[in-house]
Formats: structure tokens, C-alpha cells, sequence
């Protein structure tokens, strides 16, 4: 690492750390933003994420302040630059590198700017930070864990936030639609399972049969059981009340509402989506469906995060659409896999003093 910048490190004013896109990138990138603020005692940081997701991540740590993509509804997207040169910025992490951001980091007017050294990209930082690699291959592991691994490179000390520690940062209310709705009749107790179906890809999704069947299955055994619809989940939602009307959907809610729901959860079982990542980091167990997105990447690597997959020779393909008939990596996804995964966690939380029966 450049010397110099060793040394202005905890002298700069104002930090800009780059997360747009997906809302659970954003929420995995708190604990190398948390590192990152430590580092710089000195500095007011902030976070770039896009609009919507302001709110969830509003209450993060001192100096720590939240800005949204675009700065206003109003503005164009060409009055950016002129808005991000006029912050006087003595530092921009580009955690996501892509050739937008780093054209941003690049003409950000940041004496220091740092980013991963991906071909061309390099070129935007005067602190290029390898990707993660193992014997020249890509190394997989948790995104947290990664960003965090950048955090440290530019001196960060990153072991507090170690493991699962991103829990910090995100805006925890008490405002869930469910509270005194009859989404939770008469539970007397019994154990709270949230499930959600759907995610930003529609390849993520897990088939609604196998969801009505799993939700039976917990019903039988005396859970109080959820289906969680997104936004755009409409259909689900009454595909769901049409195959079973005596199963539980929540009402809408906004990000907000959501935490809030899904932080009274003892459970919760979800395809690899941002509000997953919302209740890993509330410290809500949960059981994760994947298929064409890879678990070593978005998996907290932990005890109380298990993970079920089928096996297919093409998972993880990272792939928008899935070019298998029949999109076996999901369909392929049994009710009794998750019941049997279930059962594990169970016997993980039994020993940590809380369980589901």
C-alpha cells in the first residue's frame, strides 16, 4: 500500500464508499463500511447506495451517513458528476467496480481513490486492491468477508466485525404490519417461520407447489408459518391463497415494515434475495435455497445460516435465465430437502438454547 496514504489515513475529512445495485449488496457491504470508518477517526463517511434502500440503512455507525443514487428524484443523472466533484472527497472506495463507478472514482476529484484492479478499471485507482485469488484462480468466499478483506488492504482493522458482524448499520423499527394484524392468530408461542419465494432474478425463484407443501409440512408440526410476497409477488401471493387458503400471507410492507417483520422471526427460509440478507444481519436464523447463485459468495459462513442446494453439474452458472429444461437447480428444491435442513438448524439452535420444535 502507497506509504503516503498509510499516513493520511486517519487525517481525511471525507470518505465515499461506492455499493449501488442490489439491496443485499449493499447490506453486506456495513461491516467493511463500519472498518473503514474506524480507520479514518477523523472523517465523515458516507455510503452510495441506491434510493430505495436509504431508509433500511439510515442508522448506521457515528460519522456514517447514507446518500442515494441519484443525489435528487429531480436531478439528471448528468448533473452527478459535477454533485460528486463538489463533495470535496479525500477518499472513494469503488467496491463495486464496474465501468460506471469506476469512471465516477476516476473523475470524483479524490486525491486517493481505490477500487479492485479489474483490466481496464485498474486504471481509475491510484489504490488498485487485487480481487480475492487463490494460486491465480478466483477465490470464492462470503461478499461480506471479501469487502472486508478490501477494508483491511487499505488498513482497516477489520477483526471486530468478524464473524457475521454486519448486523450494525441496519434500521431496526418496531413497525411490522403483522403485529396486531391476523397474520399471527393465536400463535400461543409457537415457534415464527418466515418464507419468501421470489427474488430481483425470477431464475431465483422456488416453485409455488413445493412452498405450499413445505409450509403444510411446518403448519403440521406446529409452527406459526409466513409467506413473505415482495413487491411485485402479487401472483405468488394468490397462487399461494388459491392452493391453500388456510395458509398465512403477509400484507405489504415497505423496507422498513419488512425489518421489522422479519426481526420477530424465529426462522426464516428464502431464496437468495436482499431481505435474506436483511435477517441474517438482525441475527434471524435462516435456511437459504439456492441454485444458479453460488454459496460461497453469499452465504454468511456460519452456523446458524444453512444453505440447500440440489447438486446440478450446471449450479452455480450465475446465469439472468436458465438455458436446463425444466430449470432443475429449483424445481428440483423438495419440500423434504428444506423440512431435513430445517431439522439440522434445529438441532444447532437447540444448543445455543433456542430451538424449533
Amino acid at each position: 500500500m502507497n506509504p503516503s496514504f498509510v499516513d493520511d489515513l486517519p487525517r481525511l475529512r471525507r470518505v465515499l464508499v461506492i455499493r449501488r445495485r442490489a439491496l443485499g449488496d449493499a447490506v453486506v457491504t456495513l461491516p467493511a463500511v463500519h472498518a473503514l470508518a474506524a480507520a479514518c477517526p477523523q472523517a465523515r463517511v458516507d455510503l452510495l447506495v441506491d434510493r430505495p434502500f436509504v431508509p433500511l440503512l439510515r442508522e448506521l455507525a457515528d460519522r456514517v451517513r447514507v446518500v442515494s443514487w441519484p443525489p435528487s428524484r429531480a436531478e439528471a443523472p448528468s448533473g452527478w458528476l459535477p454533485h460528486l466533484r463538489a463533495q470535496r472527497y479525500d477518499l472513494v472506495v469503488d467496491i463495486l467496480s464496474t465501468p460506471r463507478t469506476a469512471l465516477w472514482t476516476a473523475l470524483s476529484g479524490a486525491r486517493w481513490r481505490a477500487g479492485y484492479a479489474l483490466r481496464w478499471r485498474r486504471w481509475a485507482y491510484n489504490l488498485p486492491v487485487p480481487r480475492d485469488r487463490q494460486d491465480g484462480r478466483r477465490l470464492r468466499q462470503f461478499a461480506a468477508e471479501g469487502f472486508l478483506e478490501l477494508a483491511r488492504t487499505l488498513g482497516a482493522d477489520t477483526a471486530p466485525w468478524r464473524p457475521g458482524g454486519f448486523a450494525g448499520g441496519i434500521a431496526r423499527t418496531d413497525d411490522d404490519p403483522t403485529r396486531d394484524a391476523d397474520a399471527w392468530p393465536g400463535d400461543g408461542g409457537r415457534p415464527r417461520v418466515g418464507l419468501i419465494l421470489s427474488a430481483t432474478w425470477p431464475v431465483k425463484s422456488w416453485p409455488v407447489a413445493e412452498a405450499v407443501r413445505l409450509m403444510r409440512a411446518l403448519a403440521a408440526r406446529g409452527a406459526a408459518v409466513l409467506l413473505i410476497p415482495g413487491p411485485g409477488d402479487r401472483d405468488i401471493a394468490a397462487a399461494v391463497a388459491a392452493a391453500a387458503p388456510e395458509l398465512r400471507i403477509a400484507p405489504a410492507t415497505d423496507l422498513l415494515e419488512l425489518t421489522g417483520l422479519l426481526g420477530r422471526l424465529d426462522v426464516l427460509v428464502a431464496t437468495d434475495c436482499g431481505p435474506r440478507h436483511i435477517a441474517a444481519g438482525l441475527g434471524v436464523p435462516t435456511v437459504t435455497l439456492f441454485g444458479p447463485t453460488d454459496p460461497r459468495g453469499w452465504n454468511p459462513e456460519h452456523p446458524l445460516h444453512i444453505m440447500v442446494r440440489t447438486g446440478e453439474p450446471c449450479s452455480p452458472c450465475d446465469l439472468l435465465t436458465c438455458p436446463v429444461a425444466g430449470h432443475p437447480c429449483m424445481t428440483g428444491l423438495r419440500a423434504e430437502h428444506v423440512l431435513a435442513a430445517l431439522d439440522a438448524l434445529t438441532a444447532r439452535l437447540r444448543t445455543a438454547t433456542r430451538g424449533i420444535s
